[in-house]
């Protein structure tokens, strides 16, 4: 009988694609029920980023109703629903989601070769998919900052027009949450060990990430067409 336990306690077991108990342990003896940990923390990451994907659909319909109002030129003393010329940086605003999606596949990458038990990914280093992640991450908030200024020097400024406005506040909104994820990334990075808890931070965070890549393509999209 006590044999019988002791090998149902050993044998790695997988729930949803989670790795094996015997090779994840909080280091201090404690086994925690890993599945259950993770869909918990998954569903109040849906929700974070559910209530966050409403605060850029408010931005937008914000954005729609703000276009719709007439706004009076003191120029030409007449109403006009025709908003101030905005040239994008497209060159890099296109290089910025290139590594965005980069970033987002990286920890992927990570995320996977962390959950595999298999010889060949053991091969793979999660390690390096997580710096590489953080490197482009943070390239991509880096970006960001060239694009505003690239605007700042033709003259747009927040203050210039709704158009403008609009594109700070879409722009810079994502940006912040953004860096939460390279935040979570950078804690990663510097405290990498193979264990529950680790595993858990990285899956949430990629999905984080995943997020904020559909969030940005949107905004992008949203930007370039509305």
């Amino acid at each position: 009988m006590t044999s019988l336990s002791t090998t149902a306690i050993h044998q790695p077991v997988h729930h949803g694609g989670i790795p094996p108990y015997r090779s994840w342990s909080f280091g201090y003896g404690g086994e925690e029920d890993v599945p259950a940990l993770l869909r918990r923390y998954r569903l109040g990451l849906t929700l974070f980023i559910a209530a966050v994907a409403m605060l850029f659909v408010g931005f937008s319909s914000a954005y729609i109703v703000r276009r719709g109002i007439p706004a009076y030129d003191p120029a030409t003393r007449v109403y006009s629903q025709i908003w101030e010329p905005l040239q994008l940086p497209l060159r890099l605003l296109v290089l910025n989601t290139i590594l965005l999606i980069s970033a987002s596949v990286s920890m992927e990458v990570a995320r996977r070769t962390l959950q595999s038990s298999s010889g060949a990914q053991k091969r793979l280093s999660p390690s390096l998919w997580i710096r590489l992640a953080l490197s482009l991450s943070t390239a991509f908030l880096a970006g960001q900052v060239l694009a505003w200024r690239s605007l700042w020097a033709a003259g747009h400024m927040i203050r210039t027009g709704a158009r403008t406005a609009f594109f700070y506040v879409l722009t810079g909104t994502h940006a912040v949450h953004a860096l939460l994820g390279v935040a979570a990334l950078a804690c990663i990075a510097i405290t990498v060990k193979r264990s529950q808890r680790h595993y858990i931070a990285v899956d949430l965070t990629t999905w984080y990430l995943h997020a904020m890549t559909v969030l940005w393509i949107y905004v992008f999209v949203f930007l370039l067409f509305a």
